[in-house]
């Protein structure tokens, strides 16, 4: 996420380059963030005020696809000790909310003529906002079952299912070999999170603040899971490359360093632990 303190505490959001135009994408991500072209907006739980924001998405943003009505604050991740960010609050999407959002993208998904590979890239930036949502209300502790094995493997097996199912099913919808295939793919995952909001288990984020310190958000690690290896092994590039920058920054300033620096130092430091535990997993 952009840090505005000063023009060389900017970091890169995490956002796997998902298209051909790779180059246009990686000049786009590094360029200042005042010259980065502004995404649609999250819907926040006071929709006149999202300029609050400045142009930052802090958990991925509901498209124009489909809108939620403002009401109660989602609670984000725990202000305890290891929390590092300010968060501003998104609106909670109720089950029906949620699984209405997913059948809008499915059906756009459907329209689709062509080859699988831009319809598979439109499902996941159009669900991973909407699964957000739904793993934050019924991912009980997925996440941390494999952060767990990430760090200190075997880890252990979750008690709740959907991370793991939805991990699955995007693999599926990659490995498509038609638009009817991947949508019949990307109904199942859907049912999958239709069953964990019939008796939603909170998200639990006690292994993600104890090991990554509240750098990492719950949409960063969902990218993270549902992108393929050469992704992985990109976006690792993208943010050893920023930190071998920031380093050269912070060597040449003499005296004091900003702080904000070295906060995005660590934010990177604790992505690249991720990509390459998640890596080495994969083999």
């Amino acid at each position: 996420m952009p840090n505005k303190k000063d023009d060389g505490e900017a970091t890169i959001p995490f956002k796997p380059n998902f298209s051909e135009q790779s180059v246009s994408k990686h000049a786009a991500r590094t360029a200042p963030h005042d010259a980065v072209q502004k995404g649609p907006k999250d819907l926040y739980a006071e929709p006149d005020d999202d300029e609050r924001t400045g142009g930052e998405h802090l958990g991925g943003h509901i498209s124009g696809l489909h809108r939620v009505k403002g009401r109660q604050a989602a609670p984000e991740v725990s202000q305890g000790a290891w929390r590092e960010r300010a968060f501003t609050p998104r609106a909670v999407m109720s089950a029906k909310e949620i699984s209405d959002a997913l059948k809008v993208t499915v059906e756009l998904a459907k329209s689709k003529v062509g080859s699988v590979a831009p319809v598979f890239e439109l499902v996941r930036t159009e669900w991973v906002p909407v699964l957000r949502q739904a793993v934050e209300q019924g991912g009980g502790d997925g996440i941390d079952a494999w952060l767990s094995g990430l760090f200190k493997p075997p880890g252990r097996a979750p008690q709740t299912p959907l991370v793991g199912e939805l991990m699955s099913g995007f693999n599926k919808m990659r490995s498509s070999m038609t638009i009817e295939t991947l949508a019949s793919e990307a109904r199942a995952t859907m049912k999958a999170v239709e069953r964990a909001l019939e008796q939603p288990k909170k998200l639990s984020f006690k292994v993600m603040e104890k090991e990554l310190e509240g750098k990492l958000e719950v949409h960063e690690l969902l990218l993270t899971l549902f992108s393929d290896d050469a992704e992985l092994k990109q976006r690792l590039s993208e943010v050893s490359r920023a930190m071998e920058t920031l380093r050269a920054q912070l060597k040449s300033i003499p005296g004091q360093k900003p702080e904000g620096m070295y906060s995005n130092f660590a934010r990177l430091k604790a992505e690249a632990r991720v990509l390459t535990a998640e890596l080495a997993r994969r083999k």
